[in-house]
């Protein structure tokens, strides 16, 4: 039956209907997925996708092909759903209880496309000590990365992340404050809350990072669309798992902005 749907997929990819905005492709996507139609839902997938579920494996559209996962928030309601729009790139959150869900969707030639979907599943209960690398000197990423920016965007994105990093690590809250939008967010497996920009303030203010600090970049990618870049990561702390994550940037006036940094463990064999 698989391959039966896989081959009718091929037929119909240049037959499917055109979404002319990402709040419409994401409201059939979210209706196919709870409804078990996936093949609308693979329609609407990037080439280029990565599907990061609440355990840290992250697919591609070829091993999404082979075996659909089952979100980790079944049933959505699209009053549980909250869009930025970005111009090219639209970012979509969903929260219910201890679990996220982030998707990213890009405008491509032939109408929206899901480019990034993650899951995080926060912690229970308050993290019980310091993330690792608190009282270490920051060489990656603060300093030195294993990835060489491509274009003008890229490095203007990869200064600023470098920048925000060094801040966050030497918990300088004036300077942490210029490279985060006022929607920032971060959502990570190692922390029990969504840490907005005015909560992430305040905790480097007291040193309490709640679960979340500057770990070291392993890989990186990183997709331009002019005044947005998303950004693809793996990270190995010092210690515990490694995390999947994502980001976006915006440009405003001149400057890169990060308006979220979502941060799942990896929690299971690649």
């Amino acid at each position: 039956m698989r391959t039966f749907l896989l081959i009718l997929l091929v037929l119909l990819a240049g037959c499917a209907p055109r979404q002319d905005s990402a709040a419409e492709a994401d409201r059939v996507l979210v209706a196919a997925i709870n409804s078990g139609d996936e093949l609308t839902a693979l329609e609407l997938i990037d080439d280029d996708v990565t599907w990061t579920d609440k355990a840290g494996r992250t697919l591609t559209k070829a091993q999404l092909e082979d075996m659909w996962p089952e979100p980790a928030i079944a049933g959505e309601r699209s009053a549980e759903a909250r869009a930025f729009d970005h111009g090219r790139v639209t970012v979509v959150r969903v929260d219910r209880g201890r679990l996220h869900t982030l998707r990213v969707w890009a405008q491509r030639p032939v109408g929206w496309r899901l480019l990034v979907y993650q899951e995080v599943e926060s912690l229970a209960s308050p993290p019980t000590a310091a993330p690792p690398g608190i009282g270490h000197d920051c060489v990656n990423p603060c300093t030195k990365l294993p990835y060489e920016p491509k274009t003008g965007n890229e490095r203007g994105v990869i200064a600023a992340y470098q920048a925000l990093e060094t801040a966050a690590h030497a918990a300088d809250v004036d300077n942490w404050g210029r490279y985060v939008a006022d929607e920032f967010v971060v959502v990570s497996s190692n922390s029990d809350q969504v840490l907005t920009k005015t909560a992430r303030l305040e905790g480097l203010r007291n040193a309490a990072y709640g679960g979340v600090s500057p770990s070291p970049l392993v890989s990186a990618q990183l997709l331009d669309f002019d005044n947005v870049v998303v950004m693809r990561a793996r990270h190995k702390p010092e210690s515990g798992n490694p995390l999947q994550i994502a980001r976006v940037w915006v440009q405003r006036n001149g400057a890169w902005l990060s308006v979220l940094s979502y941060q799942t463990a990896i929690t299971t064999p690649d």
